[in-house]
């Protein structure tokens, strides 16, 4: 297999130049979650306008003459459950796009499946996603639109655990970038009273089969809840094969940070984390990791192994992560900092580990999974475009009432 290096690339998103447009190689400005919190609670019963807020790395308003008239923004969009790392959302949110973008001849609307690869047609993701702004309410990539807050109206929305993402819109390349951390809107205040809601926080880590990786994170539950973890190998074209390292473990509202000890068969590999959170009447949510975990099988006296491929060189420490989970430098902001209604654990409360949704000296948090979700769409994901493959290959299966939907081949 080809062997993917370490990638450098700062605050945006390098596309390869596969479009015919001027923009077809024009990095992609994703959402700045940074600072976000990881726990977000947005109380009804007092205000069900939530004031999300956001940044942007840097301004991205030169629209070329061969774009489309609202090119160059940003939206944001709800989701009723989480995603995993190779789950591949929609690229396009509406077929009107994919005809306007063909028309100015950014790309060839032949080749996109109108099914699985528009947000409002898409199986998988059918009744579970809501706009948080309308296509029409776009905001141009400035610091004056990123310095307001988008507010969003929870009121029609049924109570329960939300996901959230920024939506970067440039044809022929769209973008995603997943909010860190996880929005619990409810009626009542009391955990009882809601299901139960989580998020994993921790960043990139590098580790070996004889050392723990820190899996930090934040819960809201009902006492009595209990919490499960699974790993899983990346996998090519397939579903994972999530395997639990630790069950039933209880789930005390706050911020938690647990071992993981990769077991042997992870070595070599990009690891995603599963977590699943249950409480005592069965309410349940799925969260899952933003970052993988790469295993190194063989260290030596420097303790690394340039011998795998992983989402980043082992070897290059660059004052990336040593293993524990935090990233240098962190720099999470107050818990509370993203609206009144914001309560629960901030980013930085995980524990000695830390790895929360904070901002850190290597950007904003989800540009690793922003940087390989773009380039196995366009490098992998397009087989489904262009290989022409049957529903059952191009559609993950649906099992435990995870999301399914596009894979993508993970780092190797």
């Amino acid at each position: 297999m080809v062997r993917l290096r370490a990638l450098g690339f700062g605050l945006v998103v390098m596309l390869p130049a596969v479009a015919h447009a001027g923009n077809g190689a024009h990095p992609r400005t994703p959402v700045d979650w940074s600072n976000a919190p990881c726990m977000t609670i947005v109380d009804r019963s007092q205000d069900p306008i939530h004031a999300l807020s956001y940044a942007i790395p840097l301004e991205d308003v030169d629209v070329t003459p061969d774009e489309v008239v609202d090119s160059r923004t940003h939206q944001f969009f709800g989701f009723c459950r989480d995603r995993h790392l190779e789950d591949i959302l929609p690229g396009w949110i509406t077929e009107a796009e994919v005809i306007a973008a063909g028309a100015k001849g950014l790309g060839d609307p032949g080749v996109v499946d109108l099914e699985l690869e528009v947000l409002e047609n898409a199986p998988d993701w059918a009744d579970c996603w809501v706009r948080i702004t309308d296509d029409d309410e776009r905001r141009p990539i400035t610091f004056a639109a990123a310095a307001q807050p988008v507010l969003w109206d929870t009121s029609m929305l049924a109570p329960g655990t939300w996901s959230v993402e920024g939506y970067t819109y440039e044809p022929w390349f769209n973008l995603w970038s997943p909010h860190p951390g996880v929005f619990k809107i409810v009626d009542d205040p009391d955990p009882a009273a809601s299901p139960p809601a989580a998020a994993l926080t921790f960043f990139e880590q590098t580790v070996s089969i004889n050392e723990q990786a820190s899996i930090t994170g934040c819960v809201d539950a009902m006492a009595g809840s209990t919490m499960s973890f699974s790993w899983s190998n990346g996998n090519i074209n397939g579903e994972p094969n999530w395997e639990v390292f630790s069950a039933d473990i209880p789930a005390e509202r706050g911020s938690f940070d647990l071992p993981f000890a990769p077991p042997l068969a992870a070595a070599s590999n990009s690891v995603m984390i599963r977590l699943e959170i249950v409480d005592p009447i069965g309410r349940e949510w799925t969260a899952y990791s933003r970052h993988y975990i790469a295993v190194v099988d063989d260290v030596g006296e420097t303790g690394c192994d340039d011998g795998g491929g992983f989402v980043g060189n082992p070897c290059d420490d660059g004052g990336s992560d040593t293993g524990t989970g935090t990233e240098g430098g962190s720099e999470s902001g107050d818990p509370g900092a993203d609206s009144a209604s914001s309560t629960g654990p901030g980013a930085s409360d995980a524990g000695d580990g830390g790895g929360g949704c904070s901002c850190s000296s290597r950007g904003a948090p989800g540009f690793g999974l922003a940087f390989w979700s773009v380039l196995g769409l366009v490098l992998v994901g397009r087989a489904r475009r262009h290989c022409s493959p049957s529903r059952s290959s191009s559609r993950a299966t649906k099992r435990e009432g995870t999301p399914s939907g596009e894979t993508m081949s993970p780092p190797m």
